[in-house]
């Protein structure tokens, strides 16, 4: 039928066969016209599967240096265990394979999997704030069988949304351009009609990938408002899942809200005025359901879907509507740059994490909103004729600094390596402007030891790491991260020739020792030690 989509499965294809480059296109063309591969055999060639069912690439923050075209078109990871002793294992890197399509693929907005263990199949949604598992499906019965069929059912009659996909982010071809690019549509609503009104922006690049397997998956996007600008962008579109409500206070945190206030108290000032992203518009994103538009959530996640889905996943007992922890939202602002991690000169990092340290304080100071969020995503390096300057980024954690109204953060970064001993051993307690410091010291200590530039970083040998005490800042559970903080940063000489010791030499690792003086050796917060 002309509504159905082709299952296909993970080719095996031999680059140095004389023919494969006629049979690759018309494979490609198949692909991109199906929007959706899948990467699951029939049931009879479940034993012959190698362990990924999906190729997997290698992580990039750029649509255009992809290994594959079709990489945005894989629908789902499948692992392998032939024992049930290996299941553990391969739970953990179906995990990472979800991880690694939220990175690769800009429009993934949950992410399925499978495990396939011996003659059991379990399904599972990756959301945003849980994971969703079924209940054993035994291929050896009717019913098990019936039930991988009614899945594989659905996948093929479902529409993207429910596959996992955002449909307001679409990769596209022309027939003048080589790699896919970005369209990526956004409601705004008209101030004086109120109506909803979409307009489409263009990207080549996504200067921010999604880096985490929970939590908000934000990215930020170059884009443009037509084809023939995507390569001089004039704005950056943020797609993030934001929390309904965070902190003590209950509030739903809004990033333009909080850009409003930052640019109004710093437009006459020339030395912050750019130091913060400049607000174009912001707003939920909107699937159509029905022939209607309604704000995708998290519990939107399974609205929609043929029946066999949910069932297999309430299966388990599983909540399959999840709760309504996060919205997605999409926020437009004036260009701002580049992520730091793709500088070529280690002095414009630096450049741009000073002026980082002073927009923090700025914010602070003068507006009382603490960032909550920092991390070596928050952090752009801006180029223009004037000369090089930061940008700070992430304010959808921002919060005000008033004690009574703290910032619960046992939710927040999902990059949990750069936060605070507080937040990591008393989650409880409110956040202040030290802890965003803190944060930002962390960040420099690990771009001084693996590498400020990408030819550093390149050049690190990660196993290496696995030798260094900074990696047990991000090993165990957040209260062994926040000991291991916490002793390593106790003394001067202990962070000296345990950290800072072991960083490229230079000025950033004299400003990690300088920071690390001003935050541990002169202020003792109550609690922290």
């Amino acid at each position: 039928p002309e509504d159905c989509r082709l299952i296909l499965p993970m080719a095996n294809e031999n680059s140095d066969d004389e023919d494969s480059d006629d049979e690759d296109s018309d494979d490609k063309d198949l692909k991109i016209k199906a929007r959706v591969v899948e990467n699951m055999y029939n049931v009879d060639e479940l034993k012959d599967l190698a362990r990924t069912a999906c190729a997997m690439l290698p992580l990039s923050s750029s649509v255009e240096s992809q290994a594959a075209p079709e990489s945005h078109l894989v629908v789902a990871n499948a692992e392998i265990a032939s024992t049930q002793h290996e299941f553990e294992a391969v739970v953990h890197r179906l995990a990472n394979d979800a991880k690694a399509l939220y990175f690769t693929q800009h429009n993934r907005r949950f992410a399925w999997g499978l495990t396939i263990c011996c003659r059991t199949i379990r399904a599972y949604v990756y959301g945003p704030d849980a994971i969703w598992v079924s209940g054993d499906i035994d291929i050896t019965s009717a019913a098990g069988r019936q039930t991988l069929i009614s899945l594989l059912v659905d996948w093929s009659l479902s529409s993207v949304d429910c596959l996992g996909f955002d449909p307001s982010i679409r990769y596209a071809l022309d027939n003048e351009a080589v790699d896919p690019y970005l369209e990526i549509d956004v409601h705004e609503k008209n101030k004086r009609t109120g109506k909803l009104a979409s307009r489409t922006y263009y990207s080549k690049r996504c200067v921010v990938a999604a880096a985490s397997l929970t939590g908000r998956h934000s990215r930020y996007f170059a884009a443009s408002t037509s084809l023939e600008t995507m390569d001089d962008p004039t704005v950056l579109v943020k797609d993030a899942w934001v929390p309904l409500s965070s902190g003590h206070s209950g509030k739903t945190p809004d990033e333009g809200s909080t850009l409003d206030v930052l640019h109004a108290a710093f437009a006459n000032t020339s030395e912050f005025k750019d130091k913060f992203p400049q607000l174009v518009s912001s707003g939920p994103v909107y699937l159509r359901r029905r022939d209607r538009l309604v704000q995708d959530k998290t519990a939107t996640t399974f609205a929609g879907l043929p029946s066999g889905s949910p069932q297999v996943l309430a299966a388990s007992g599983s909540d399959v509507q999840g709760s309504s922890d996060r919205q997605h939202k999409r926020i437009i602002m004036r260009w701002a740059g580049n992520m730091i991690s793709v500088a070529t000169d280690p002095n414009h990092v630096i450049i741009a994490i000073a002026d980082a340290m002073a927009a923090l304080n700025a914010a602070y100071d003068k507006c009382k909103i603490l960032h909550c969020n920092i991390s070596d995503r928050a952090i752009l390096i801006r180029e223009t004729a004037d000369g090089v300057s930061g940008v700070l980024t992430e304010l959808d954690y921002a919060t005000c600094a008033d004690p009574r109204a703290g910032t619960s953060n046992c939710e927040l970064p999902e990059l949990v390596v750069f936060r605070p001993i507080l937040s990591l051993v008393r989650p409880d307690l409110p956040r202040t402007i030290l802890d965003a410091f803190e944060s930002l010291l962390y960040v420099i200590c690990f771009l001084g030891t693996c590498g400020i530039t990408q030819a550093e970083r390149a050049a690190f040998d990660e196993a290496r790491l696995l030798d260094l005490p900074i990696k047990l800042w991000s090993a165990g559970t957040m209260n062994d991260m926040g000991c291991a903080k916490r002793f390593y940063t106790g003394l001067l000489s202990t962070f000296a020739n345990s950290i800072a010791r072991y960083m490229h030499p230079g000025l950033l690792r004299d400003l990690a020792i300088d920071l690390h003086i001003v935050l541990f050796s002169h202020i003792r917060r109550s609690g922290a030690y």
